[in-house]
């Protein structure tokens, strides 16, 4: 905050509320009106603020969080043909909890609509008039206060990760390597591809992880000798003839954390001469760039690089080769978004993504989630750049 200029920022989205708070709200679209919002104070950081509908209330009782000065607003679940009353709130309090310290002070705060309890959080926080960060600008400007865009702020502060962050991130990697791995192993003759997605979205949930519409597995796979670069809709469907190149690009979470990543699987395990040689190239450029995946390196300089090797491969059209990065963590750009050739920082998640476009049976694909390290990037698949077979 002090190096943006800002006092104090306000997170009402919902991963960055998470990310400060630890809250994980249910039963709640990203579209909606959020009833929650975190406020924090540059110089009084040991005291966040959390304002929450009240209903949300007894979650803390369950949800670990260090924030404690957490302040309820009357919401939707209250009757708007009855003036609101102080006792409302004791709706939504446990009996064993009603005298727990935080739980005293939620009810004192309680007021009976979120402006106010913002506004209130604001004042006492010294941030009246004071310049401060919103993640959504929108919700700042409609609660009439200065603010300014934080939504930066808040990514730059997400893209380098903590201890706890690298397991969760592991941890999800496994999921979804895992999930690949038991989707390969289902296939048989005459499979299609909505049974193929189905099948992974089963094994990642049975995992233990979460997949959304229209499903896990991004690319698209053009028929025939089509090399144009398409990302599936849910809707298409085809038999998976043997020799058919799959990319497996599949995103998830895990606790909330993403999962992204996977590689080509050559369907029956026979590649054509030009798919082994695109297949074998893709792995060789991989391993490579992964190496000099170093703080400072920008995805510029590692695009340009990549091409050259393609072309010291051999392979056909080393410039058709798409090369890109982005952070992960909460999301997919869990990056400073001011820069899209941004320099790479120790400790930040970034997966490396590589295309060599091609027909049903040369295409290559290969996307690896790697740590950026002061040795080089590590990997977190475990389990190689070269191609998938079954």
């Amino acid at each position: 905050m002090a190096q943006r200029g800002l006092d104090g920022i306000v997170a009402s989205t919902p991963l960055n509320v998470f990310y400060l708070s630890g809250f994980n709200g249910i039963a709640h679209k990203a579209d909606e009106p959020r009833p929650y919002a975190v406020v924090l104070s540059r110089h009084t950081p040991e005291h966040p603020i959390l304002v929450i509908a009240d209903y949300y209330l007894a979650t803390f009782l369950a949800q670990p969080s260090w924030v404690r000065d957490i302040r309820p607003f009357r919401a939707v679940m209250m009757p708007i043909d009855r003036a609101p009353q102080r006792e409302d709130i004791e709706r939504f309090i446990p009996q064993e909890a009603s005298e727990l310290e935080w739980m005293r002070a939620a009810r004192s705060n309680y007021t009976f609509d979120m402006a106010s309890a913002l506004r209130a959080a604001l004042r006492e926080l010294r941030l009246d008039g004071a310049r401060i960060g919103f993640d959504d600008l929108g919700f700042g400007q409609r609660l009439g206060v200065a603010a300014v865009d934080g939504y930066d702020t808040f990514m730059s502060a997400r893209a380098v990760k903590t201890p706890t962050e690298l397991e969760l991130l592991r941890r999800a990697t496994a999921i979804n390597r895992a999930a690949i791995e038991r989707t390969i192993a289902s296939w048989r003759r005459g499979m299609r591809w909505r049974e193929l997605n189905r099948a992974y979205h089963a094994a990642a949930a049975d995992l233990g992880g979460f997949v959304r519409d229209p499903g896990a597995m991004v690319w698209g796979h053009p028929r025939g000798a089509e090399a144009a670069l398409t990302l599936q809709t849910g809707l298409e469907d085809f038999e998976l003839e043997p020799g058919v190149h799959v990319m497996f690009d599949c995103h998830g979470t895990l606790d909330l954390y993403c999962w992204d990543g996977g590689k080509t699987w050559v369907v029956g395990g026979e590649a054509s001469a030009e798919g082994r040689r695109n297949l074998h190239a893709t792995a060789q450029v991989a391993e490579a760039l992964v190496a000099e995946m170093k703080p400072g390196a920008r995805p510029s300089e590692l695009q340009a690089r990549g091409r050259g090797l393609y072309r010291k491969a051999g392979v056909g059209d080393a410039d058709a080769a798409v090369i890109f990065f982005h952070g992960l963590g909460l999301s997919h750009w869990d990056i400073d978004g001011a820069s899209a050739d941004w320099p790479f920082e120790a400790g930040m998640v970034v997966p490396l993504h590589m295309v060599l476009p091609g027909g049903e049976s040369s295409r290559a694909w290969l996307e690896e989630v790697v740590l950026v390290t002061p040795q080089g990037g590590e990997p977190f698949f475990g389990w190689g750049y070269e191609p998938l077979h079954a």
